[in-house]
């Protein structure tokens, strides 16, 4: 399988990162598999969600510890949850939840070209 990944790097001193942080859309379908989340210092309970079109569609990707990066995995990858789809031209955005002033979060998706099946 081929893969491709989204990277985002967000936040700055005097910033504190919240709902819809970041926007983004996409021109053609995604089969989202892998979610990866990380922040530049210690952050108790800051979490990352991915939203579709302003619905949750991965939610609360633990970020809050520096040297242990959050995921979310898919079936495809080993993991437990279903694969999601990101139709081409929604508008997606990552919330963090309970940042810290200070904290930037980094943030990768793996995906799948078009709609995979299960």
């Amino acid at each position: 399988m081929s893969y491709i990944v989204l990277s985002f790097s967000d936040g700055e001193t005097a910033v504190t990162l919240g709902d819809n942080y970041r926007y983004f859309t996409t021109p053609i379908d995604l089969t989202v598999v892998y979610m990866t989340c990380s922040t530049n210092v210690d952050d108790a309970g800051l979490t990352i969600d991915l939203n579709d079109d302003g619905t949750v569609a991965i939610a609360a990707v633990d970020a809050a510890t520096k040297a242990t990066p959050g995921r979310w995995r898919s079936t495809h990858v080993g993991g437990a949850n279903a694969p999601v789809k990101i139709a081409a031209g929604s508008v997606c955005s990552l919330d963090a939840n309970a940042a810290a002033a200070n904290s930037a979060a980094h943030v990768e998706i793996w995906a799948l070209v078009g709609t995979a099946v299960g």
